[in-house]
């Protein structure tokens, strides 16, 4: 940059109402956006064109909190741009002429960064935003872009966060202080080019989400990762792929139940890649673009504008229609089924018991006839819709009148060609099966809620939790030895059936709460957890079912 462009460029964060770019184009602001907050003590830019060097410094004022240039007296005035070749004696200052290297001299530019009093290594990244590792830099770039094959991108690391082990110099030659040349590749070359001594990809592939718009990229390994974690991200991840860029990448648990699988195994080595349209207003009103900052995607689409991304929707549709691939590791890593529950009578039990209070309203499809109808586009999902027997034959007092179960499918709300209409529908009893401590945000949480799980919305109990072992022990210091395994039992179905129970009673909440808020906070773990510590309705439960065993112990 000559230097009235960098005066232009680094001046200001803009130029009012000018334009600088479409949806889809970079601002120019992220350079100061994101090197100006966690560098007070300042940020020096140096730039050549055509051989010739242009200097500004913008740093932090302490008295107004505002970020101003420095300004240079000279004998030819006051100026916020010079060359800095042209200084002849920098005092006891760095002497900025001499810093930049050859290879930028003719056209180049280099930033550097000036850091705070507290954190003034700033080789170490961003204190703010945990970035205090020596190879944070690799990690990062090998996280946010996806592919750099085809581009040639060197981080310098440092082999040790001692000061003392750091080069001294550019022609510093000690092996101990050598500093480490990394190629950096980007996340892709992390996922499917590196090898394994004990693991290899064991397949990856693409499905398409939401009519087309979203391809949905899968990579699953099988063994042991690579040790990459160092300069790349080892274990697996959900992340939406922008170009060239990721965004919103996740580890998280609960962003991995929502695309169907809660097994721990199988999150560490399956990978998400999303890739949504990109937001056109000239082709059609569907698509994502950044934000100003390029720090989070916006989406438009759905009768929404500027909303978060639906990745609740996306991972419904990735569980519905999981490759068979996946299916067969999550049925791998929940082992031979010791910890599944196959027997199924208590849902119709529960049904049974509790169906009549398990209804909600639903948009279902509209019969001929039907009056108070609204459009809808009717899905291939049924729900049961319970009306009273209209046969004449004489009821006794003793027998109920019996009711048939008619089923209707359901539908999309308020849009398309077809009818729907507002009825009663039994509100599904989820399944429940037992896992380890693994699976869950924290080793001791209780319970988890697996709407999109491959067997059908189920309840995941930790068979670890210490909640549910100090349950077990207290029942099974009351009875004799020789009825361990019974008590156990009786203990652990009972606390899945009560929060089975829980979670079907809660869905009365969806006329008041949308179904993504539902999930993600009234029954995250944190809130299964609590409502299943109670001790009175669970114990009483407990007992009762525990008096077939016969004589408690005799107390001491």
């Amino acid at each position: 940059m000559s230097k009235d462009e960098l005066l232009l460029f680094f001046s200001t964060l803009g130029e009012g109402a000018k334009r600088i770019g479409g949806i889809h184009d970079n601002f120019g602001v992220g350079a100061k956006i994101a090197s100006l907050p966690w560098n007070p003590e300042g940020v020096v830019v140096i730039s050549y064109k055509d051989g010739k060097g242009s200097m500004i410094q913008i740093e932090l004022d302490p008295d107004t909190a505002d970020y101003q240039l420095i300004e240079y007296q000279s004998e030819r005035g006051t100026s916020y741009v010079i060359n800095p070749s042209d200084v002849a004696d920098w005092g006891e200052d760095v002497n900025w002429g001499t810093v930049a290297p050859d290879w930028i001299r003719q056209n180049g530019t280099m930033i550097v960064l000036l850091g705070s009093e507290e954190a003034p290594d700033t080789v170490l990244g961003n204190p703010k935003a945990g970035e205090k590792d020596i190879k944070g830099l690799s990690v990062y770039l090998n996280t946010r872009f996806w592919d750099l094959s085809q581009t040639e991108v060197t981080v310098v690391e440092l082999r040790s966060e001692r000061k003392t082990s750091w080069p001294q110099g550019p022609n510093d030659r000690d092996d101990s202080r050598r500093p480490n040349n990394r190629r950096i590749m980007g996340a892709k070359h992390y996922l499917d080019a590196v090898k394994s001594s004990n693991g290899t990809l064991s397949a990856s592939s693409s499905i398409v989400l939401d009519d087309n718009r979203v391809a949905a990229h899968w990579f699953l390994w099988e063994g042991e990762r690579p040790n990459i974690h160092s300069y790349a991200k080892k274990p697996g991840y959900i992340a939406v792929k922008y170009k060239d860029e990721l965004f919103d990448l996740t580890t998280h648990k609960a962003h991995f139940r929502g695309f169907g699988v809660a097994e721990a195994k199988v999150q560490q080595n399956l990978t998400i890649v999303l890739e949504p349209q990109l937001f056109d207003p000239q082709v059609g009103l569907w698509g994502v673009h950044p934000d100003q900052s390029r720090n989070r995607l916006i989406f438009t689409g759905n009768g929404e504008k500027g909303a978060t991304l639906p990745l609740a929707d996306w991972g419904l549709e990735f569980a519905e229609n999981m490759p068979d691939e996946i299916r067969e590791a999550i049925k791998k890593a929940r082992g031979d089924g010791s910890n599944s529950l196959e027997d199924e009578e208590y849902r119709r039990r529960l049904q049974d018991k509790f169906g009549d209070r398990w209804r909600v309203k639903q948009v279902v499809q509209a019969k001929p006839g039907e009056k108070d109808t609204q459009p809808a586009e009717p899905t291939t999902e049924g729900s049961a819709i319970e009306q009273p027997q209209t046969s004449v034959r004489r009821q006794t007092k003793r027998k109920r009148k019996k009711a048939v179960h008619l089923i209707r499918f359901r539908t999309t709300d308020n849009n398309g060609n077809g009818e729907g209409i507002e009825r009663e529908v039994a509100v599904d009893v989820p399944k429940y099966r037992y896992a380890g401590r693994d699976e869950f945000e924290n080793p001791w949480h209780l319970a988890s809620w697996l709407p999109n799980d491959p067997d059908g919305p189920t309840v995941l109990m930790n068979e670890d939790s210490p909640l549910l072992e100090e349950a077990i022990r207290h029942h099974l210091n009351q009875y004799p030895d020789v009825y361990a395994k019974e008590v156990t039992d009786i203990v652990r179905k009972t606390y899945g059936e009560i929060a089975v129970c829980k979670l079907a009673h809660s869905q009365k909440l969806a006329a008041q709460v949308a179904e993504e808020d539902l999930d993600q906070y009234y029954r995250s773990e944190q809130a299964l957890t609590i409502a299943l510590m109670g001790l009175l309705a669970e114990e009483s439960l407990i007992a009762q079912r525990l008096g077939k065993l016969g004589r408690k112990k005799n107390a001491a």
